[in-house]
């Protein structure tokens, strides 16, 4: 499920302020982060931190003030990533990977993180900062230093991010967390305009991955009684409509699929395990057995206890 951490100055002595800020800044980073206020203010900030199938989003609102960042040479080592900056309310001047910008709201950049970089706002602003491998978005959008992405361009991109930072966390499984940050990633292409980097293989569609995504959900949850559409969509964070829209787009319908998996599952169970009939059904998640009875007869035109005898040159006991 997404990791989410929340940070705040509210309640904090004066004192205590900037020292607490530049630690969270730190931690959550993982960049060397010293923020300097602008000289008269008060400083305060809002942090929200959540994670989905390796794609960091972070919500940010601060003060007026300076922010240096430098990544920890050990990090680099490590692992490669990009800061995609969006700002969201309030106007920044930004030197990253050597470019000076301005960002008005609504505005995108990215920071390879190879070099330092500097943010500096005379007014209290909000970005939205997300953090994804260097590698995977640069597959996808080629090399985007300099390049900052107007408002009408990044506005799929804007209300997908605000819409998740807004609803209250829900436990996903990671088949839906790598779909999340799949969408979002082709909201970034979008919002870029740019064609994948040649020579790297062609991705997946997002039709293609929700495909998988609910595919994979149903093997996992065959012994589940109560799965159907509703379930799939509630544990996805999707609606039940969206559901049926994925499984008509493979030319069937929820039910269909979750019975064929079933019956297919249940076919070499009876002939693997030489299980109880009744115990098989239960497996594969048909609570009613002459419902099984019924489902397997018109799918293999034959009883569970013949298929199985026909195959092992004995059925199985039926109860």
């Amino acid at each position: 499920m997404p990791q989410t951490e929340r940070f705040s100055t509210i309640g904090l002595p004066p004192s205590e302020r900037l020292p607490f800020w530049n630690r969270v800044g730190t931690e959550v980073y993982r960049d060397q982060v010293v923020v300097t206020p602008r000289s008269g203010t008060v400083f305060g900030g809002v942090l929200l931190h959540r994670s989905y199938g390796g794609l960091s989003i972070t919500q940010v609102t601060t003060a007026p003030a300076t922010v240096q960042g430098e990544p920890y040479s050990s990090v680099a080592r490590e692992s490669e990533h990009a800061a995609l900056m969006l700002q969201d309310a309030g106007t920044t001047d930004n030197l990253l990977n050597g470019h000076a910008m301005r960002l008005q709201p609504g505005m995108v950049a990215v920071s390879l993180r190879r070099q330092p970089y500097t943010i500096s706002f005379d007014e209290t602003t909000r970005c939205i900062i997300l953090k994804v491998a260097t590698d995977r978005l640069i597959a996808r959008i080629g090399d985007p230093s300099g390049i900052v992405v107007a408002p009408s361009q990044a506005a799929l991109l804007t209300g997908f991010l605000r819409t998740i930072l807004a609803q209250q966390e829900q436990s996903f499984d990671a088949g839906a967390e790598e779909a999340i940050s799949g969408v979002i990633l082709d909201l970034i292409a979008i919002a870029f305009r740019r064609r994948p980097a040649v020579g790297t293989a062609p991705h997946p569609t997002l039709g293609e991955r929700w495909q998988s995504t609910v595919r994979e959900f149903v093997d996992r949850h065959l012994d589940d009684p109560e799965l159907g559409a509703s379930l799939i969509a509630e544990r996805l964070g999707v609606t039940p409509r969206y559901v049926q829209m994925v499984f008509a787009k493979m030319a069937t319908t929820p039910s269909a699929y979750i019975i064929e998996r079933r019956l297919e599952r249940a076919a070499r169970l009876l002939v693997s395990t030489r299980e109880q009939i009744a115990c098989v059904a239960h497996q594969v998640g048909f609570a009613d057995l002459s419902h099984f009875y019924r489902s397997f007869r018109k799918r293999y035109g034959i009883s569970p206890g013949r298929y199985a005898a026909e195959r092992c040159g004995s059925a199985p006991p039926e109860g």
